[in-house]
C-alpha cells in the first residue's frame, strides 16, 4: 500500500511540475531529440487583490548554443517578471477600485535559420482603454544569438535609406493616419524592432510613437530573401 501511494504521490507531483512551468521535463530530453528549437509556454496565472494576471510567455528549447537559450528564456521571464511586480506595486499604492488587467500572449512568425516571435504584454489600469507593448525576439538558429536589423544585409548595404523610403512610401498612401514633422516617422533606428514573417521583415512601431492610439500599432512589410541570411551564415 505503501508503495502504491509513494507512486501517486510521485505522479502528482510531475504532473504539477509540467504545469507550472511545461519546459522542464523538455529541457532535461536528449537535445538530439528536439530537431528544431521549439517555444513552450509558460504560464503565470493569478486574481489577486488589485491585479488580475493571465500570462502565457515564451520559453526557447533545443537552442545548439545552450547557453544562449538560457540568456534569451532569462530575459523574457526578467522582464515579464518585472513588469507584473510593477503593475502590482502601482495597484496596492493606489488601491484601485476595478483589479487591474495583465494578460500576455506570444506569436511564433518564423522557425527557418531564424527563430522570430513576439510578446504583446496588454495592460488595463483604468481610462478610455489599455495598452499593448510589444516585445520581439529573432535568434539565429545556429549561433543561438540575437540579431539586429543591420544583421540581415551586407556590410555596406544602406538598409536604413531604404526601409526608410519603403516605409515613407506606404505613409504617404494615408497620410492622415500618422503624426506629422518631429511626432512622426524620422527613420528607423538602429535598434528597430522587427520580426520576420513569411520571407519579410515586418517593422513595427509602438502605439503613440508615429501615429494615434486609433491607427493601432503600425507595420511595415519589407521584402526579404531568406536565402542571402542562410547564405551568410553557412
Amino acid at each position: 500500500m505503501n508503495k502504491v501511494y509513494k507512486i501517486l504521490i510521485t505522479v502528482l507531483v510531475v504532473l504539477e511540475i509540467v504545469h507550472i512551468c511545461p519546459q522542464a521535463l523538455l529541457i532535461n530530453l536528449s537535445r538530439d531529440a528536439v530537431e528544431n528549437p521549439k517555444l513552450v509556454d509558460k504560464i503565470i496565472k493569478k486574481n489577486l487583490k488589485f491585479v488580475n494576471i493571465d500570462v502565457d510567455i515564451p520559453q526557447i528549447v533545443g537552442l545548439i548554443n545552450e547557453n544562449g537559450e538560457k540568456v534569451i528564456n532569462n530575459e523574457i521571464s526578467d522582464w515579464t517578471d518585472s513588469w507584473i511586480n510593477e503593475v502590482k506595486e502601482t495597484s496596492e499604492d493606489l488601491t484601485p477600485t476595478i483589479p487591474y488587467e495583465l494578460n500576455a500572449k506570444y506569436t511564433l512568425t518564423n522557425n527557418e535559420a531564424i527563430l522570430s516571435f513576439y510578446i504583446d504584454y496588454y495592460q488595463f489600469s483604468g481610462g478610455a482603454h489599455g495598452i499593448t507593448t510589444r516585445k520581439s525576439y529573432n535568434i539565429d538558429i545556429k549561433s543561438g544569438k540575437k540579431i539586429e536589423l543591420k544583421d540581415l544585409f551586407k556590410v555596406g548595404y544602406d538598409y536604413k535609406k531604404n526601409i526608410n523610403e519603403l516605409i515613407q512610401k506606404e505613409i504617404n498612401k494615408h497620410p492622415d493616419y500618422y503624426f506629422t514633422g518631429k511626432e512622426g516617422f524620422n527613420g528607423i533606428k538602429d535598434n528597430q524592432s522587427f520580426y520576420i514573417k513569411n520571407n519579410k521583415i515586418i517593422i513595427y512601431f509602438p502605439y503613440y510613437e508615429i501615429a494615434p492610439y486609433v491607427a493601432g500599432m503600425p507595420e511595415f512589410e519589407i521584402p526579404y530573401d531568406m536565402q542571402e541570411f542562410k547564405e551568410k551564415i553557412g
